[in-house]
């Protein structure tokens, strides 16, 4: 055979295929097939589980214009207040770790001697209106509650529970379900109690 004859003629060049169009065929192969998996994720969207919203009662007080006043005046009056500190807080972990303020006691004690450059000493000027105390900021007056009973004697429109900390979390559940159906508004309510509460219904 001869060199000419082994050569491919013109019209079997053109049928075969480059590597050019190969390679654009592929492309354009691969872009269809991606089209056609997203457009089936949009067509089939997660059903996502709905999530029930528990409302809680939140009543406002009546309050009169004075009592509204010397709220907003302690509110100025805490901001200002400086922090209580034990002598030698500083100093030793011991002393300021968990420790309360302590009335200075010493003859030499700085802090009893109000000597400038060490913490304020209290004094019963730094005291609160007195119609204020024991009072929420909202105005409500707290109630701590043990068990589902006790929420029965609180009256919705003067008072706010506050669930005692050694209750346990099936009984912090009761309630606040009893409070949600007297109205009582609770202050300390926590997530894993809203949870349960979501579950349940």
């Amino acid at each position: 055979m001869s060199t000419e004859e082994s050569k491919p003629t013109e019209q079997e060049a053109q049928q075969q295929p480059s590597g050019e169009q190969v390679q654009a065929e592929t492309q354009a192969q691969s872009a269809q097939q991606s089209q056609q998996t997203t457009e089936q994720a949009v067509a089939k969207p997660e059903a996502k589980p709905e999530v029930k919203e528990v409302k809680l009662p939140r009543p406002r007080v009546s309050l009169s214009g004075k009592l509204r006043q010397l709220l907003r005046l302690r509110l100025l009056m805490e901001r200002r207040e400086p922090r209580w500190m034990r002598m030698d807080e500083w100093r030793y972990l011991r002393v300021a770790h968990g420790e309360h303020w302590r009335r200075p006691r010493g003859n030499d004690n700085k802090i009893r001697l109000e000597i400038k450059g060490y913490p304020k000493r209290v004094k019963v000027g730094y005291g609160k209106p007195r119609l204020t105390r024991n009072l929420h900021p909202s105005g409500f007056k707290l109630v701590i509650v043990h068990r589902p009973e006790d929420v029965d004697k609180v009256d919705p429109a003067r008072e706010a529970i506050v669930i005692g900390r050694t209750v346990g979390l099936r009984k912090r559940v009761e309630i606040v379900r009893r409070a949600i159906e007297r109205g009582v508004r609770v202050i300390n309510v926590t997530k894993d109690v809203i949870e349960e509460l979501r579950r349940a219904q």
